[in-house]
C-alpha cells in the first residue's frame, strides 16, 4: 500500500498537548497530597503506608460527585439545570472540583440524616446559589 501524501495524513489535534500536559499535572498533584499525607502521619506519631501500598485518595477528590449527593439531598433537578443553564452547571461543577473542604463535605453528607444540616453551607462555595436553586425548584 503507498504511503498517504502529506495532506491526508493523521494529524493530531491540537488539544493533545494540553490534554497530556493536564495529565501530568494531575499526577504530579496526586503524587503531592500522598506525599503530604504521608508527611501529617508521620508529624502525629501514625505509620504511613506500607511500603507495597499507595496512599489512594478518594473517588471524589478530583470529581464534582459531592455536588450531585449535596443536589440530590436539597431536592434539587440536576439534569434540568444542565438543560436550562449549562454554563451554570458547569461552574458548579468547577467550584466542587477545586474546593479544598471535601473531606469535610464527605463528613457532612454522611452525618446529614442523623443530625441535620451540617454547617456545610460555611464552606461551599456553591451554598447560595444551591438554596436559591432548591427554593426555585421546590
Amino acid at each position: 500500500m503507498p504511503p498517504l501524501p502529506p495532506q491526508e495524513r493523521r494529524r493530531l489535534p491540537l488539544s493533545s498537548p494540553m490534554l497530556a500536559w493536564c495529565k501530568h499535572r494531575v499526577r504530579q498533584v496526586f503524587q503531592f497530597v500522598r506525599e503530604l499525607r504521608g508527611a501529617a502521619r508521620s508529624d502525629v506519631g501514625e505509620p504511613g503506608p506500607p511500603s507495597g501500598e499507595a496512599a489512594e485518595l478518594p473517588r471524589y477528590s478530583y470529581d464534582a460527585s459531592l455536588l450531585f449527593r449535596r443536589m440530590a439531598a436539597l431536592q434539587v433537578d440536576r439534569d434540568e439545570i444542565a438543560g436550562d443553564d449549562p454554563l451554570l452547571f458547569r461552574e458548579f461543577q468547577a467550584l466542587c472540583t477545586l474546593c479544598r473542604s471535601k473531606e469535610r463535605c464527605v463528613l457532612d453528607l454522611a452525618q446529614e440524616g442523623e443530625s441535620g444540616d451540617g454547617g456545610w453551607r460555611e464552606y461551599c462555595l456553591n451554598a447560595t446559589t444551591l438554596d436559591a436553586l432548591g427554593a426555585v425548584q421546590n
